[in-house]
């Protein structure tokens, strides 16, 4: 029998893959009925039936920010609260959703944690007293009955902040395997594309390319006439987009191309040989499972968790400085048949995210919860 889903997301996107979209859409194959509230914003309205299938999604006005948390609201938002679902699930912790779904009573409770590895910041926060991260750690303690969390390292965290063992369950981030191992290329052409695909902001760490790309010119000329830049990415920051975008424009000249916001990205997978990830922070690192899973030689920041998906020089790269990429570039280029070993050994890896692997599990949880 299905089961009657609410979903609650601060910010949703139906034509970019994220997590959410895909334990809905997993969801509404297996022919549950699901419900979606959200805020309104036409920047993410937009829809892509390969990303996601049509849904019931409620959307509603946009009142503000408070610490990140997009405020959301109009009086018939109270509707819903005398309906009945058998799961109400919300992504994440500290947003405005973990707020609104305390007023749906005698219903099966469910939130994606967000604080990632013990003595991270957003641990940090959770854990000093008084603040209103460990407020509202307390709420979700006593109000939500299950909690979602990527890996053992992340359940770790929520047990030291005092959160039951049993009621912790991982659910590791997502993609389409199926779609993305079908973007990998058979031969390397004599011109390696070098994709990166990020919103452009500082955490992103865009910024990090120019320093790289100064090394390769000035150092390794011969790495700039075998290879492409091709950068593809919402702005999100416009002072930090013109300095990246200029540096980057000066460096390669007609090395470099940036195609703006790719959305869905499956086109851009299918022309990159290589996907440089120098974030400076990440929370699910989707995008390095992706371009794993498309069979492309990873080169990230040796940071949490995608130094727990990649083992440097097994399946991808990790580096630390400009320097480290640099030689891992030296070292991409001369490479022969080992590329395509590599580009295997990633795509083994990411097929364990596939979406419909991990939702089975999901969907045995609403199942048991529901009592369905």
């Amino acid at each position: 029998m299905p089961c009657d889903l609410l979903y609650l997301i601060d910010v949703f996107e139906t034509n970019y893959p994220r997590d959410q979209n895909y334990v809905i859409k997993y969801m509404i194959e297996r022919k549950h009925n699901v419900t979606i509230i959200t805020s309104k914003d036409p920047r993410f309205e937009r829809y892509d039936p390969l990303i996601f299938p049509k849904a019931r999604i409620l959307r509603f006005p946009v009142l503000g920010r408070f610490k990140g948390a997009v405020i959301y609201f109009h009086p018939s938002m109270f509707k819903p609260l005398f309906q009945s679902f058998d799961v109400i699930h919300t992504f994440t912790f500290f947003t405005f959703s973990s707020i609104y779904a305390l007023a749906f009573r005698g219903m099966v409770k469910l939130i994606r944690s967000e604080i990632s590895y013990p003595g991270s910041s957003t641990f940090l926060k959770a854990q000093s007293k008084g603040t209103i991260y460990s407020r509202l750690i307390n709420y979700y303690k006593k109000y939500y009955d299950y909690y979602t969390v990527y890996n053992e390292l992340e359940k770790k965290s929520l047990e030291l902040l005092g959160f039951p063992k049993e009621k912790i369950v991982i659910v590791k981030p997502m993609i389409d395997y199926d779609v993305f191992s079908r973007l990998s290329k058979s031969e390397l052409n004599n011109e390696i594309v070098i994709g990166v695909i990020a919103r452009i902001s500082p955490e992103k760490g865009l910024h990090r390319l120019i320093a790289i790309m100064k090394k390769v010119k000035n150092s390794s000329p011969e790495i700039l006439k075998k290879i492409r830049v091709l950068l593809a990415g919402r702005i999100d920051h416009q002072r930090y987009a013109f300095q990246v975008l200029t540096n980057l424009s000066k460096l390669l000249k007609e090395k470099f191309f940036y195609i703006g916001e790719v959305a869905p990205p499956h086109k851009f997978y299918k022309i990159i040989d290589v996907l440089v990830v120098p974030s400076l922070i990440e929370t699910g690192a989707i995008t390095v499972l992706e371009g794993m899973a498309a069979g492309k030689i990873v080169i990230a920041s040796d940071i949490y968790p995608i130094n727990l998906y990649i083992k440097h020089g097994y399946n991808g790269f990790l580096f630390k400085s400009s320097e480290d990429a640099v030689k891992i570039l030296h070292q991409i280029i001369s490479m022969g048949s080992e590329f395509k070993i590599i580009a295997r050994r990633a795509q083994e890896y990411a097929r364990e995210h596939d979406y419909k692997a991990v939702c089975q599990a999901l969907e045995r949880i609403y199942i048991n919860l529901s009592g369905r």
